[in-house]
């Protein structure tokens, strides 16, 4: 780092001497005392040539470690329409499930077991889409519900 004699020293300037103490302290060089010490020294100076006699007996710093960015894992979080469509299954499987326990206590014992019918099918269903990634349905060939037709379907309609 190059510091001009007798100029005024700056925050960032300090803040990068003291980054530079902390290296050395992490290295062995400094006690926490002496480390202590010398930061303080370095907030009190007001030119460089201060700031640069704190370091002065102290060999070049190591230089900082570079900051790895977290691995990039897949991201697993379902698109909101998808999240909403699980959140429904649980709650209608829940439901049966919870009304088939309170049949079955009521009968005294375990009736059959219908609600897979319900949760599994759609479950099912649920998960191959969310497997697959499928996001709805084809577009329409056909006359839409407000009575328009598609493009596609007017000029298949007209090659006929």
């Amino acid at each position: 780092m190059e510091y001009a004699d007798g100029v005024r020293i700056s925050d960032p300037e300090r803040e990068r001497l003291v980054d530079e103490l902390g290296r050395h302290l992490t290295a062995g060089r400094l006690t926490i005392g002496e480390f202590d010490e010398r930061v303080g020294a370095v907030y009190r100076s007001v030119t460089t040539d201060e700031a640069r006699r704190v370091v002065s007996d102290l060999p070049a710093a190591p230089p900082p470690a570079p900051v790895r960015a977290p691995a990039r894992t897949a991201d697993l979080r379902l698109p909101v329409h998808q999240r909403i469509e699980w959140a429904a299954w649980a709650a209608a499987g829940t439901i049966n499930l919870a009304i088939w326990a309170i049949v079955s206590i009521a009968v005294g014992a375990a009736v059959y077991p219908w609600p897979i019918w319900v949760i599994g099918p759609w479950g099912l269903v649920l998960l191959g889409r969310t497997l697959a990634g499928r996001e709805g349905t084809a577009p329409s060939t056909g006359p839409s519900r407000s009575g328009r037709q598609s493009h596609r379907w007017c000029t298949s309609q007209l090659r006929l």
